[in-house]
C-alpha cells in the first residue's frame, strides 16, 4: 500500500466519523465562564528536532490554555476566535472562526547533516476552523496560509477524537489527524533546489502537493487539586507522500515522528 493510499483511507476514515456521529469537541472547547479563565502550566518534551529529522530534542516547553468567555482562545501556539456557536439538533455544537498559528522553522546552523540546505525561517500562518461537538466526541477541520512570508503554502488538517472521564480525577483523550499541503509548503520543508543539491549534496528533488502526514494522539489530565493538575501527552506521526519520500527525510531524518510531554498546570 503507498503512502498516498494510506492518506486517503485515512481520510476517508475520519470524514466517515464524522458522517457517523456528528460530533465534535474542538481543541478550543472551553467550560461556558465568563471572563479570563484557563490554565497556565510547565512540561519537560521529547520531540523531533525539526519536521522530518531522525534525532530528538528534550526541552521545557510551557503549557497554555487561556479563554475570554467562550469566544477568545489562545491554546499552545494558536489563537482563535469563535465567531459561530451554534447547537443543533440532538445536542451538537458547531463552532467556527478565524484562527492565527506560529510556525516554527528550521535553522541549519544547528543540524550539521542539514548543511547546504539554508534556514527556514519562522512564521505566522492565518486562517479559519469549523469544529463539531456532541458529548465527548469531537470533530474539527482547520485551514492555515502563510502570512508573513511568501513560500510557507497552505495546509488542510482533518481531526477526529474523543474524552473518556476515566476516574474521578482522571480525563483521557485520544485523537487522530490527517494533514494535506500545498506545493509551497512541502518544498519549503521537503523540497531540494538545484542550490541547495550543489550545496549538500542531496538528490535534486521537486515535491508536488498531497499528503503530509497522519497522526495519533493520547493526552491524559489529572486533578491534583481544584485549581493544579499534571498532564501527560504521546503524539506519532507518519509522514506520507512527497514528504516522506523527500531525501531530506529518506537520507537523513525519518518519516517516523514521536513527540511526548510531562508536565504540571495551575487553573483559573
Amino acid at each position: 500500500m503507498n503512502s498516498h493510499h494510506v492518506f486517503r483511507s485515512s481520510a476517508a476514515a475520519l470524514l466517515l466519523l464524522v458522517a457517523g456521529h456528528a460530533m465534535a469537541r474542538g481543541v478550543q472547547e472551553s467550560p461556558p465562564d465568563s471572563g479570563l479563565h484557563g490554565s497556565l502550566g510547565l512540561g519537560i518534551g521529547v520531540k523531533p528536532e525539526y519536521p522530518g529529522a531522525k534525532d530528538r530534542e528534550s526541552r521545557f516547553q510551557p503549557s497554555v490554555s487561556l479563554f475570554y468567555g467562550d469566544t477568545f482562545f489562545l491554546t499552545g501556539a494558536t489563537a482563535g476566535v469563535n465567531l459561530l456557536r451554534q447547537q443543533i439538533a440532538g445536542g451538537t455544537r458547531i463552532t467556527a472562526g478565524p484562527l492565527l498559528a506560529w510556525r516554527s522553522g528550521r535553522k541549519e546552523s544547528e543540524h550539521a547533516e542539514l548543511a547546504g540546505l539554508g534556514d527556514i525561517q519562522r512564521g505566522l500562518d492565518a486562517g479559519g476552523f469549523v469544529g463539531l461537538q456532541m458529548g465527548e466526541y469531537h470533530v474539527r477541520t482547520e485551514v492555515l496560509k502563510d502570512f508573513t512570508n511568501d513560500n510557507g503554502g497552505t495546509t488542510l488538517t482533518l481531526s477526529a477524537g474523543r474524552g473518556w472521564t476515566v476516574a474521578e480525577r482522571l480525563h483521557l483523550h485520544a485523537s487522530a489527524d490527517a494533514t494535506w499541503a500545498s506545493a509551497d509548503h512541502m518544498n519549503l520543508f521537503y523540497g531540494v533546489d538545484a542550490t541547495q543539491s550543489a550545496n549538500s549534496g542531496l538528490t535534486q528533488y521537486q515535491a508536488d502537493a498531497g499528503g503530509k502526514s497522519i497522526g495519533l494522539n493520547l493526552k491524559a489530565d489529572y486533578r491534583i487539586t481544584r485549581e493544579w493538575g499534571a498532564f501527560a501527552s504521546a503524539r506519532y506521526s507518519r509522514l506520507v507522500g512527497d514528504a516522506a519520500t523527500s531525501p531530506i527525510v529518506s537520507d537523513l531524518g525519518s518519516r517516523d515522528q514521536a513527540s511526548a510531554t510531562v508536565g504540571i498546570r495551575y487553573r483559573f
